[in-house]
């Protein structure tokens, strides 16, 4: 019986753990140098995406008010090349209309916007390694029931 509960208590871990939301880096490049293209990662750029509120412009389309992934847009604006990393709010799969800019910015060229979902932090040049304690949870689990079946 008590390896039953070890296991159930794995198994929850790794729910709670796969509900929480995205963490992304959040910065521009016009107020921080450190987010253009030779991104250097800033632990103030860390973000939980859970605290983030979605676009004004977007805020009527959406049907979650919840980001869902991460993002990286560049684009050029009167002449000046801007990085914008953050939270990203809509269909991941769905770029082309969840991407778009705001409205209000009339000069914009060359847009582009690159989005992740795949683990955390996700939206730098290089990809971290994922929070691991979910994993790390169910094989001290595992090798405790392991452990207590020998005995």
């Amino acid at each position: 019986m008590p390896n039953y509960l070890l296991l159930f208590g794995a198994f929850v871990s790794i729910c709670l753990a796969t509900a929480y939301a995205i963490k992304c880096y959040a910065c521009e490049s016009v107020y921080e140098a450190g987010c253009s293209e030779n991104f250097e990662v800033e632990n103030h750029f860390k973000y939980d995406c859970a605290f983030s509120a979605p676009p004004r412009f977007l805020e009527s389309d959406l049907s979650s008010p919840n980001a869902t992934a991460c993002l990286k847009r560049v684009f050029k604006e009167n002449g000046i090349w801007k990085y914008v990393r953050g939270c990203y709010f809509g269909d991941v799969n769905e770029t082309d209309i969840w991407c778009r800019l705001d409205p209000t910015l009339t000069a914009v060229q060359n847009a582009s916007c690159h989005v992740c979902d795949d683990e955390n932090y996700c939206n730098g040049v290089n990809r971290e390694v994922a929070d691991s304690w979910p994993i790390l949870t169910f094989l001290m689990v595992v090798l405790t029931s392991y452990i207590l079946r020998l005995s």
